[in-house]
């Protein structure tokens, strides 16, 4: 069995490099043990290497350990159904169920015990955004979905009381945030902004509506400069940028200081690898980061390759005094949604970031992406304010490209439409439409 770990500790946020490596070494090394012991999963993985967990004795001895990938947990829950043989719990101890969505294959199935839930909820608990009494609002559907609902029964563990208004309309959201003014609202960034055009539309000012925090999740824009700002505008809060990833825990948040995402080092080891070699790269380079889970005990997974591409800090204190390792400025993207163009790789982040810095666009954009024969293009679709009249759109399209040629390299062809012309985001936004054929993506 692993030990019981202690978490709700706030000194487990500062502790020195020292302290953190022998806590992470000590930890690493029981869930090693644990993993080898209780999974046939994990026990063939080492077996076929020749590895022993004995051999894990140090940190550095974590690259002996072969990577786990999302592919090898849909292969052993399709052989060893339902939850794979890398669970290594027994079901007496299991309180919640989740999974991925499966965009990406086979949706994996995620189990947790009383146990790791627990810890999950204590971690939320040790750094509390809100005071007992007040009030949050989830915007976005929460059943099967581990970030709300940890967030929800977090919040509970903490006295906060939490509305779930993801099956509500959009205007029935606007009327609850304007009469109940929660200090708490999460949703993604997508639907955060979308939510407040509605609401103007309305004749409300979410900025005037009492809320202190609005935690922008599931995917990147909150981290993005030009979105964050809009953000801002539209609710008059601070911006908590949550992540966390469904096969693993959630795994942290920015702070009121810094974009940079904290990730708990009490929960996992986190490294960054060359997403073609698995490379290790030190602080400072962009690759793709890769966790080691090494506190929970239902399905452990050691070196799981996140898809999700960052840059690591040095290690030191944040401006808050947590020493947690640090994502630089949150998630740029995932691999799986990098666009090859003409021998570059280009996130649909970047773009976002330069046409959200035009204060006379709206917030929808497209990305399409095109072939005839070998010549490829690539079109940004951007949506004019209303109030910018057509005769501005040819000038407001070259600065558009300007700055997109200068700050990701590109030239875009560009489109200005009017107001209205693209379809409104409501929940996740899905800018890119590739339209080439296969040999190009």
């Amino acid at each position: 069995m692993l030990p019981n770990y202690k978490v709700l500790d706030r000194k487990l946020e500062t502790l020195s490099f020292g302290e953190t490596v022998k806590l992470q070494e000590n930890r690493l090394k029981a869930q090693v043990s644990y993993c080898y012991e209780r999974t046939p999963f994990w026990r063939k993985k080492f077996d076929a290497i020749g590895l022993r967990p004995e051999d894990i004795k140090t940190l550095d001895d974590l690259t002996k350990i072969p990577f786990c990938t999302k592919e090898d947990l849909q292969k052993d829950q399709e052989e060893n159904p339902p939850f794979g043989s890398y669970t290594a719990s027994h079901p007496s101890t299991w309180v919640h169920y989740f999974s991925t969505s499966g965009t990406t294959g086979k949706a994996v199935k995620r189990i947790y015990s009383k146990r790791d839930w627990e810890y999950v909820c204590q971690r939320f608990a040790r750094n509390p955004i809100l005071a007992p009494g007040e009030i949050a609002i989830i915007l976005g559907p929460s059943d099967g979905l581990v970030g709300p609902t940890a967030s929800i029964d977090s919040f509970h563990y903490q006295g906060v009381m939490v509305i779930q208004a993801g099956l509500y309309d959009t205007k029935n959201k606007i009327k609850l945030i304007n009469e109940m003014g929660p200090a708490f609202v999460a949703g993604t960034a997508s639907m955060l902004l979308y939510i407040g055009e509605v609401a103007k539309q309305m004749g409300i000012d979410l900025s005037k509506a009492g809320v202190h925090i609005v935690a922008s999740v599931g995917e990147p824009g909150g981290a993005i400069k030009g979105t964050r700002e809009r953000i801002i505008k539209t609710w008059g809060a601070q911006i908590f940028d949550g992540y966390g990833i469904t096969e693993l825990f959630p795994l942290g948040g920015n702070c009121p200081f810094s974009t940079s995402l904290h990730i708990a080092n009490d929960f996992a080891i986190t490294e960054v690898v060359d997403p073609n070699t698995g490379k290790v790269l030190g602080p400072g380079q962009r690759g793709e980061l890769v966790y080691t889970n090494i506190i929970g005990d239902t399905q452990p997974l050691l070196r799981y390759r996140s898809r999700d591409i960052g840059e690591l800090a040095r290690f030191g204190a944040c401006e808050c005094s947590s020493t947690a390792t640090r994502i630089v400025n949150g998630i740029e993207g995932r691999v799986d949604d990098m666009i090859w163009f003409k021998g570059m790789n280009l996130f649909p982040s970047a773009v976002e970031a330069i046409v959200r810095g035009f204060p006379d666009l709206s917030n929808e954009f497209e990305i399409v992406l095109d072939a005839k024969g070998v010549v490829q293009t690539l079109t940004v679709r951007a949506e004019a304010t209303l109030k910018v009249p057509k005769s501005e759109y040819e000038g407001l399209g070259r600065r558009l490209f300007e700055e997109l040629k200068r700050g990701v390299n590109v030239n875009a062809n560009v489109e200005i439409l009017p107001e209205g012309t693209l379809k409104k985001t409501e929940y996740k936004g899905k800018r890119v439409r590739d339209n080439r054929p296969k040999e190009y993506a």
